[in-house]
């Protein structure tokens, strides 16, 4: 799991420097894929809500009023539209990613997008390790720090993050020797033209 987060963030990092905040991270939009000879390669995939930083309008609303990106995995200011998103909405989505990795549960779940919405403005998140979740201290400190619920406190940027998530127990122990073993023992050795999404593949890197 950390193999792949790291590489998200490196991701992050990339469009982040050039402006741009994604807004729609989640589970589907994070591929396991096979690049270059390489397995487990991480992918940020979709595009399609992105804003530039610089951009003023409401942080969770279109121009219509419809609510853009996932509330299982969104920020407590893109939900309520109190700021505009900047690269730390982005951090929380993926610390949102990374306790649905934990936990096999968002954050917080409920009967209404609405409902979810307000518990991420609202509501405490409960600890992975307080839902059955087997993991180091330090990663789950990370996880939550990502999900706090004001911007500054939480990781500045995506680099920090990283260093954060390198620095966890365990965080070097998947290689490439390991991962490519790995799928061998499953037959099922990713192909560049199918890559899976993020919570069909993990279950190997928890």
């Amino acid at each position: 799991m950390i193999h792949l987060l790291r590489q998200g963030c490196n991701a992050l990092r990339e469009a982040h420097a050039a402006g741009l905040i994604h807004r729609d991270i989640k589970p589907a939009n994070i591929f396991a894929a096979h690049r270059g000879g390489l397995v487990d390669v991480t992918k940020l995939l979709d595009f399609g809500l992105v804003k530039p930083a610089s951009e003023s309008p409401s942080a969770g609303l279109s121009q219509e009023g419809s609510i853009t990106g996932s509330p299982l995995y969104m920020s407590p200011e893109q939900a309520t539209g109190s700021q505009v998103p900047d690269g730390r909405s982005d951090i929380y989505s993926l610390g949102a990613v990374a306790y649905y990795l934990l936990t096999a549960h968002p954050p917080f779940e409920g009967g209404s997008a609405i409902g979810v919405m307000i518990a991420h403005a609202r509501d405490a998140v409960v600890p992975p390790s307080q839902r059955g979740a087997v993991a180091p201290d330090d990663l789950e400190r990370v996880v939550l720090r990502c999900l706090a619920k004001d911007p500054g406190d939480r990781y500045p940027d995506a680099e920090s993050l990283e260093r954060a998530l390198a620095a966890c127990q365990g965080a070097g122990a998947w290689t490439q020797e390991r991962a490519v073993q790995w799928w061998k023992t499953r037959n099922d050795a990713p192909r560049p033209a199918a890559p899976k999404p993020l919570q069909e593949t993990t279950e190997h890197l928890v």
